[in-house]
């Protein structure tokens, strides 16, 4: 018989794909245990073939996964995410392409700033119009037609689910809105026609003027400039705000707590002082204890007795000599001029002037 090719094991794999829920697979039919601080241990001792499946988790809480006794990561439980508000759509100044901005509430528990945000443009007649952000409360959507009245939505997305959809309306189309070419002409009206001509004078008139020269034509109106508002480099508007944006960062620190203890049963062995009466050797034992061989003025007691013996560390802790200890991550001071949001520092400024030309 041929040789056969070892196939690599398959490494198991932990997500929260509903909401509350954590699905654990590729298992290889082992024992699959979550842990988290606070809450009961819950274990699927003979997950078989099928997913170990956890429900009725906390939402933004995060679990150990241990698969045979092993550590395999850490997961955090996830919601849906919540809908988005303030939406708010404007015209960029093409024809063609608007911006969206809206305001939502990110959450650990929603999954932070990975959360996906799902744009659609609709209008009658005319193909869907798609664009995605991550992340970010704005997006750009292109190719749309000026001529027509849009409906735009955006639905937040994570791996547990989506949200509900928000909803915003064009009363004016973006033709209208930027001046484009929809309803416009660029004819000027012509010149009446069909004006009598001057009677024939009934004397020989003297020779007529030479007719002025015609006035210049106008000179093309030079380019103006004007005054905008808009956020500085590096802030984005976000409900007439500007707003910069800074992911959390985080250090490690040594969180330690008191060894615990377990009794065990393990045998004791005393020795006593022995007599001899001339044929054998004597001696008393301490209660709980019996003889167990001896001479030569010593003998031997064996009792079993209780002691107290150190547990191991718990799951995911070591022992430092002194302690059980466990590193852990811990978000750093706030950066000067940012606030916290709950999911990211984030930093206003006031509107800066710009001159463009027009």
């Amino acid at each position: 018989s041929g040789d056969r090719q070892a196939t690599p094991a398959t490494v198991p794999s932990a997500v929260s794909n509903r909401p509350r829920t954590i699905t654990v697979t590729n298992h290889g039919g082992r024992s699959v245990t979550l842990f988290a601080k606070g809450e009961r241990i819950r274990r699927v001792l003979a997950p078989g073939r099928h997913a170990a499946v956890f429900r009725g988790l906390t939402p933004g809480r995060l679990y150990t996964v241990a698969v045979g006794g092993q550590a395999i990561g850490a997961v955090v439980a996830l919601n849906r995410p919540y809908a988005a508000t303030g939406l708010q759509v404007r015209s960029d100044g093409s024809p063609g392409s608007v911006t969206l901005t809206w305001r939502h509430r990110i959450t650990t528990a929603t999954g932070g700033r990975a959360i996906r945000y799902e744009v659609t443009a609709t209008a009658k007649g005319a193909p869907v119009v798609r664009a995605s952000a991550t992340g970010v409360p704005r997006a750009s959507v292109i190719g749309l037609d000026p001529d027509l009245l849009y409906t735009f939505t955006v639905r937040p997305r994570n791996d547990a689910g989506t949200g509900r959809v928000t909803i915003a309306r064009m009363t004016r189309t973006l033709g209208q809105i930027t001046g484009g070419p929809a309803g416009t002409s660029d004819h000027a009206p012509s010149e009446p026609a069909g004006q009598p001509s001057a009677p024939e004078p009934s004397t020989p008139a003297a020779a007529p003027a030479p007719a002025p020269a015609p006035p210049p034509a106008p000179a093309p109106a030079g380019p103006r400039t004007t005054t905008i508002w808009v956020c500085p480099d590096g802030y984005a508007e976000v409900a007439g705000q500007c707003l910069t944006t800074k992911p959390y960062t985080f250090h490690t620190e040594t969180q330690t707590q008191p060894y615990t203890y377990h009794s065990e049963q393990q045998v004791d062995t005393k020795t006593v002082p022995a007599t001899f009466d001339g044929s054998v050797w004597t001696w008393s034992c301490p209660s709980g204890y019996s003889a167990g061989g001896g001479q030569w003025g010593v003998g031997i007691c064996k009792g079993t007795v209780t002691v107290q013996v150190k547990d191991a560390p718990p799951q995911g802790w070591y022992d430092t000599g002194s302690r059980f200890g466990q590193d852990i991550e811990v978000k750093d001071a706030l950066p000067d001029g940012y606030l916290d949001d709950g999911s990211q520092w984030v930093k206003t400024t006031a509107k800066v002037a710009r001159e463009i030309t027009v």
